[in-house]
């Protein structure tokens, strides 16, 4: 009994520490069991035990401030946030970012392909899914007429695109263009209900089943 107790006494210590999570520039609010937390420029998270669940990494998703416009996308989100067990990763591809969703394990589950993305909600999230249309080719330059666009779709936690709900709304496919993301314009409404603006400026009401 006493020789249980001494062991139990010598790796408390290191149980503790394993725990501490020290030289942290910011936490954030625990929300749905996971609080985000920054370390220069990279961001991690801690789980309801303090243990750090995603290691700190360089593509998670943080603004300065959010905007002020009706964007339900990335804009507005201050810090990351691992909702319904999913979190917003960006990727930069010929200077173009994309986004996509990690795991609470850190492990990418939706490739960053996305214009935009929202968070997950009751099981789906927002995502701006970019199309290419070949109109044609330009012979004396030797290069493809192309044109993109891009729709409003539903995903699944899984990132199957389970509904379409507007566009297509035509975009300039280039890095001075495409800064920042273009904005998810929709609102929630209720639980199962939501608005997403058309391509015309006027607004389409959805059943999220």
């Amino acid at each position: 009994m006493v020789r249980s107790i001494i062991l139990m006494l010598l790796v408390m210590p290191f149980a503790i520490s394993a725990q501490t999570l020290k030289d942290v520039d910011f936490v954030a609010p625990l929300e749905d069991g996971y609080a985000a937390v920054k370390k220069g420029n990279t961001w991690g998270f801690i789980d309801e035990e303090g243990n750090l669940a995603v290691s700190f990494r360089n593509d998670l998703v943080a603004n300065d401030k959010v905007t002020d416009q009706v964007d339900l996308g990335i804009a507005s989100q201050l810090y990351p946030v691992m909702w319904e067990g999913r979190s917003i990763v960006k990727a930069i591809k010929e200077g173009i970012p994309y986004y996509g969703f990690i795991n609470a394990s850190g492990t990418i589950v939706i490739e960053p392909k996305y214009l935009n993305v929202s968070i997950f909600k009751n099981g789906y999230a927002l995502a701006l899914k970019m199309e290419e249309a070949v109109l044609g080719r330009n012979e004396p330059l030797g290069k493809r007429v192309v044109s993109y666009t891009y729709d409003v779709v539903l995903i699944d936690r899984d990132g199957q695109e389970v509904k379409y709900f507007a566009g297509p709304f035509p975009i300039a496919l280039s890095p001075e263009r495409l800064r920042t993301a273009p904005p998810i314009v929709a609102k929630d409404i209720s639980e199962n209900l939501i608005a997403v603006r058309m391509p015309d400026n006027k607004w389409g009401v959805f059943k999220i089943d």
